[in-house]
């Protein structure tokens, strides 16, 4: 999966505002890390893609926000963007991101690696893979 590659949809509405238009459908719709996300589970399916800001490097709600968007059935494309580094992206595929936006200065071409380093997690992710304590205990 190339998370770089997917193009920025043309338009991309901010959440509060999208919120004030009664929730249209629209091509992508930006949350901050606050959002109020028991309101935007019902209305997630308008969008096809969501956009999770990410304000800085040490604040971690947008996985758990990407996490329940796809645990609820989204299938949207899920997009990190802003303070995004390469040394977290392998847990945001492992949550459900599908695309990512890195900050400036990042290098693009450590991503396959960095993704293939990380082979033993303890979580479950959004593509069903269990955690590795599931997979030993079932051999």
């Amino acid at each position: 999966m190339d998370l770089l590659n997917k193009a920025q949809p043309k338009q991309v509405i901010a959440y509060a505002d999208w919120l004030a238009a009664g929730a249209p459908a629209v091509a992508a719709v930006k949350v901050e890390a606050d959002v109020n996300v028991p309101e935007l589970l019902p209305l997630a399916s308008g969008c096809t893609e969501i956009q999770i800001e990410f304000p800085v490097f040490a604040d971690g709600r947008g996985f758990s926000i990407a996490r329940l968007l796809r645990r609820e059935g989204y299938t949207g494309i899920i997009r990190a963007v802003g303070d995004v580094a390469v040394d977290r992206v392998a847990f945001m595929q492992r949550v459900g991101f599908d695309a990512i936006d890195l900050k400036e200065g990042q290098q693009a071409d450590l991503i396959p690696q960095l993704i293939e380093r990380v082979q033993i997690h303890y979580q479950t992710s959004s593509d069903g893979a269990g955690p590795i304590y599931t997979a030993t205990q079932n051999s």
